[in-house]
């Protein structure tokens, strides 16, 4: 391959490599979140969730875990969406990753979890509002 035509490639291949990583928000145990990446209108998301982070609302029956914490996001002040952030092995709930796609032209995010079991008990992360609100890049 000739210089000339390295020097065009290399960069679009960076460039796209660096559009192939997904933003990542994430919520550990304790602590302020972290967001890695630019999260843009029209791109999806991730969202990763410590199960520690809300330690409320954790029914169980006959040994197996009964509850379940759910992102609940919405973009520019709609209506509310919800995605899983837990999985179930067995008898035990584990975090899992949600993706989430921002629409076009989306400006504002806003996202609370949601934990709730089958005694009914329900607990937020925040507790109280103002919820977790993100700028979107156009």
């Amino acid at each position: 391959m000739s210089s000339k035509l390295c020097a065009l490639v290399l960069p679009l291949l960076l460039a796209t490599s660096a559009l192939a990583q997904t933003p990542v928000i994430a919520f550990p145990a304790s602590g302020p979140y972290t967001v890695t990446g630019t999260l843009r209108a029209g791109q999806a998301f991730t969202v990763q969730y410590d199960l520690n982070r809300l330690k409320t609302c954790r029914a169980t029956y006959s040994g197996m875990d009964t509850w379940f914490i759910t992102v609940e996001y919405r973009f520019d002040y709609g209506t509310f969406q919800s995605a899983y952030v837990t999985n179930q092995s067995g008898y035990t709930r584990y975090s899992v990753p949600a993706t989430i796609t921002a629409p076009v032209g989306a400006r504002t995010l806003e996202m609370r979890f949601k934990n709730w079991d089958r005694g009914s008990c329900i607990a937020y992360d925040p507790s109280s509002w103002p919820i977790y609100t993100f700028t979107l890049q156009q």
